[in-house]
């Protein structure tokens, strides 16, 4: 019979998409390169560069027109980017497979960068259930919370983030993320009450099987954003691509499952 664990994880962070990168350095400093780099299963590799800009300025951030950007996988495959404006850089040969490895090169200036990341195998929602919350609130709606049984492999370290969408849009650029490292368990409740739902809403969940590297990223943001919060000095998350760039790399699969609200 399968084995369920519930769990409810309070731990969650908004951050930048990939349309968007994190900078809460408020002292003036040289502009430093932000890398944005994706792949996923199925998908072709995708590269935003563009440098940090001080808090008080107004001006557009520079983006990196003249990179050399170029992945590769385990089995040797190998391809530059194509520059395609606006800092991006897109692959035309290589998609993300599941079970391997990918490797990032940039060369900026003078500069070079280098990460990599695995591609795990795609996780899965079996269940999207909503329950209502009969919780002291802001609003005299009545509020919602969504719970997500996916599958997990209980004989492995495991890491995974989740993108929520209202009605066609992302909310507020939100993801949580975690582990299962403590966990033993195929199945896992997954729970998350810092979002607020209401009837109507139709509401899209994007589970993604992300690597240790990434999610070790990912939780340095949470550290920022919480640092940004209180009277410790915020710093820059520590990229999983070398060099001293900002940013990361992410190869990941991911599943997706939508409800409505009645």
């Amino acid at each position: 019979m399968r084995r369920y664990l519930s769990i409810i994880l309070i731990s969650a962070l908004t951050m930048a998409s990939c349309e968007e990168i994190i900078d809460v350095d408020l002292k003036t400093s040289e502009p430093a390169l932000v890398a944005e780099a994706t792949i996923l299963l199925d998908s072709l590799a995708g590269v935003k560069l563009a440098y940090t800009s001080g808090y008080f300025d107004t001006a557009r951030a520079k983006i990196e027109d003249y990179a050399l950007v170029s992945i590769s996988d385990d089995s040797g495959r190998s391809e530059v980017l194509e520059y395609m404006g606006e800092g991006v850089y897109r692959g035309n040969i290589i998609r993300g497979k599941e079970n391997t490895e990918y490797s990032l090169s940039i060369s900026a200036g003078d500069r070079s960068y280098n990460g990599s990341s695995y591609l795990n195998s795609k996780p899965e929602i079996l269940i999207l259930e909503y329950e209502k919350l009969d919780i002291p609130h802001y609003t005299e709606e009545t509020i919602y919370s969504l719970m997500a049984v996916i599958t997990d492999n209980p004989y492995s370290d495991n890491y995974y983030m989740l993108r929520y969408y209202r009605n066609g849009e992302m909310i507020n650029d939100y993801y949580s993320i975690f582990s299962d490292r403590y966990l033993q368990a195929d199945t896992i409740v997954y729970s998350d009450y810092k979002l607020d739902f209401y009837k109507t809403d139709t509401v899209k969940v994007e589970l993604y099987a992300i690597d240790k590297g990434v999610y070790n990223y990912f939780n340095l943001v949470n550290d920022v954003l919480f640092s940004a919060m209180s009277s410790s000095t915020p710093f820059n998350p520590e990229s999983n691509i070398s060099g001293g760039i900002l940013g990361y790399f992410m190869a990941a699969s991911f599943d997706s499952d939508s409800i409505i609200i009645y």
